[in-house]
């Protein structure tokens, strides 16, 4: 993870490390659902309308922004059903970076 977050504009480095609890780290519960809820509850004073389609959208910035052979690192990592909302990123990705 390291990896994958020195990839990341200073301003998300900053708040991924600021959020980091390695105490907490790995989740146990991996499940598409479970992270759904955790995104739920990380915004629950300002509720998101389609937490599903803002992690998608996340994860699409992600893999235009993080170079492809990292995004399929951290990808491959996930457990398949919470795999499936990051898209694949294109061979095209991570060019002229």
């Amino acid at each position: 993870m390291a990896d994958f977050a020195a990839q990341l504009p200073e301003l998300l480095r900053g708040a991924y490390y600021e959020q980091w609890r390695p105490a907490t780290t790995p989740v146990k519960k991996r499940s598409k659902a479970d992270f759904i809820a955790r995104v739920e509850q990380s915004f629950k004073s300002d509720p998101l309308a389609h937490p599903s389609q803002s992690v998608m959208a996340v994860f699409e910035l992600l893999t235009d922004k993080v170079s492809a052979g990292e995004i399929e690192d951290v990808r491959g990592s996930l457990p398949e059903d919470l795999r499936n909302l990051w898209p694949e990123p294109h061979v095209a990705a991570g060019a002229g970076r």
